[in-house]
């Protein structure tokens, strides 16, 4: 159990109170992140600009990657090039909006107000941008975690197979031992008759 796992708190940022926390698993670590690290960990399985989670992998070609991290966007995402970048250019030297801006956040780190009548106010509202960012660390965080239990799942029936094996081994070397120890109390009582006899 890590001892991250039950803290509120973000692994990356640590952010104490994230308005949302996820859990995923890496490599059978639990962490809890919040959105915006969550979706910096994650680029290559969303398209950073409309935020649209990758089902599977894209096909080479319907999509550009960036120059710096993992991160693929549509190329109906992608903005324009600038009149003086020939097109092919342009896509070669593409940078992610997280690449290029290093004050770039995919959720706001401040308290998101959960209504209107937030009674202290301190929170900011969740606009379109954001909640699609919210749905994409959700859907990431899902697939991570389904695939955790998976895998755990997985293992525990290894593991029980295993312990029906060692069981199996264990009564076998037990039935081995109680044979020996019978031929061995045999071949004892034997022995003793023989002796017996030649007393006579």
């Amino acid at each position: 159990m890590n001892p991250e796992q039950n803290r509120r708190q973000c692994a990356v940022c640590e952010e104490s109170e994230p308005s949302f926390i996820h859990t995923v698993s890496n490599n059978g670590v639990f962490r809890r992140l919040c959105t915006d690290c969550l979706l910096r960990e994650h680029r290559e399985v969303f398209c950073p600009v409309c935020l649209d989670v990758f089902d599977g992998c894209l096909p080479p070609g319907d999509g550009i990657t960036c120059l710096n991290c993992p991160s693929i966007i549509h190329h109906s995402c992608s903005p324009p090039p600038p009149s003086s970048f020939a097109a092919s250019s342009y896509v070669s030297s593409f940078t992610c909006p997280p690449c290029s801006d290093p004050n770039f956040s995919f959720f706001p780190k401040s308290h998101v107000q959960s209504s209107e009548n937030d009674a202290d106010g301190s929170g900011t509202l969740l606009d379109t941008k954001s909640a699609k960012a919210l749905v994409a660390a959700s859907k990431i965080a899902v697939v991570s975690m389904t695939d955790a239990a998976a895998k755990l799942k997985e293992e525990a029936v290894k593991k029980i197979l295993d312990a029906k094996i060692a069981k199996m081994k264990a009564k076998d070397a037990l039935g081995n031992l109680q044979d020996i120890v019978l031929r061995e109390k045999a071949s004892e009582n034997s022995n003793l008759n023989k002796r017996k006899n030649s007393d006579r």
